[in-house]
């Protein structure tokens, strides 16, 4: 029979044919002991010896097959089972690492015959010393060293080992935390009252930050921010933005985006929002009974973003004072109003 080379920690079968004539028995033999003598070991029918969960120290050796072809007569045959141990990682994990940290990963290889080769990959690539990255390797140990972490070293890092009896591999993710950071920052900006406005503000980062917009009211300086609570007219966009769907003269004052994600400081950037009110008129000129021969006033107010001009017209036709000189027009502030009188005199 061939000689066998068996892999530790698996199952071998050794099978002992015999052509030609009848046989009474096969029986197997290591080291003069009948087989089996242990739980992992059985004896087919057939002669087959199996060796579940070989192991070299064990079951390595000669092994003797005895064939009873008479009652008196026997034939044997030998076998010599050498049994290789294949590498045997030891686990490893990669730590939460930030940008520009250090980071030194050792590979440690347990037992298995020697010689042994380690070798590192990256996404299913071969990693070659170079651009920050270095690895270093002894008889039953390699070392991934990074010397300044950065964004482009996530990934999945598998490190593997090869010896003549098989190749064996451990896979860990590297993943790099990366603090906070503006994509685009807040500015001062002007709404338009009932008009939708969008409060810029993104960031990145790793994990993803948490945005958090507050506010604090008033056109002073700030004094204290709270949450702004987010309902059906304000709520916060996937890109961290704030969205006010109908701007109220209550959303004026100072906006805070703030973000987090566990890495490193928050970070916060605060801007003011003005909030431009288009003329509207508050307060219409009733319908009045003028007095032939009498003069008479009638008042409009408006409120809205200074300056205000308000125009008085009769029918289609603007009314002009320096024109038709028995008209007169004041326009006065009033608080956040302006009021406008038109004066008219009697026909001379």
């Amino acid at each position: 029979m061939r000689n066998i080379t068996a892999v530790a920690g698996r199952d071998t079968l050794i099978n002992c044919r015999v052509i030609g004539y009848p046989y009474y028995s096969i029986k197997w033999y290591k080291d003069a002991l009948l087989l089996p003598d242990n739980h992992r070991q059985v004896v087919f029918e057939n002669g087959t010896l199996k060796l579940t969960d070989v192991q070299k120290g064990m079951d390595e050796g000669e092994y003797l097959c005895s064939v009873l072809i008479q009652p008196q007569l026997s034939i044997s045959q030998s076998v010599h089972v050498a049994v290789k141990v294949p590498p045997l990682i030891q686990p490893f994990e990669f730590p939460p690492a930030s940008i520009g940290q250090l980071l030194y990963i050792p590979c440690v290889v347990s037992s298995g015959d020697m010689p042994i080769r380690i070798t590192w990959r990256k996404d299913g690539q071969v990693i070659i010393s170079g651009s920050g990255v270095t690895i270093e390797s002894k008889e039953f140990m390699s070392s991934l060293q990074i010397s300044s972490v950065s964004l482009r070293h996530n990934g999945n890092y598998t490190c593997i080992a090869s010896n003549a009896a098989a190749t064996v591999s451990r896979e860990r993710q590297l993943i790099v935390r990366v603090p906070p950071r503006f994509v685009v920052q807040p500015n001062n900006q002007d709404g338009i009252y009932g008009k939708a406005g969008v409060l810029n503000c993104s960031v990145d980062g790793y994990p993803p930050p948490k945005v958090m917009w507050k506010h604090a009211k008033g056109s002073g300086n700030p004094q204290q921010y709270h949450p702004v609570p987010l309902t059906g007219r304000i709520q916060i966009l996937p890109n961290s933005s704030l969205l006010i769907r109908h701007v109220l003269e209550e959303d004026i004052g100072y906006y805070l985006c703030q973000a987090s994600n566990g890495v490193g400081t928050d970070i916060s950037k605060s801007m003011f929002l003005t909030v431009k009110i288009p003329a509207m008129i508050t307060s219409h000129p009733n319908t009045t009974i003028a007095i032939k021969g009498h003069p008479k006033e009638l008042n409009c107010t408006a409120r809205g973003e200074r300056p205000i001009i308000i125009r008085w017209e009769k029918g289609d036709t603007v009314i002009d004072p320096d024109r038709v000189m028995r008209y007169a027009i004041a326009t006065k502030d009033n608080g956040d109003e302006v009021v406008s009188t038109l004066k008219s005199a009697p026909p001379p």
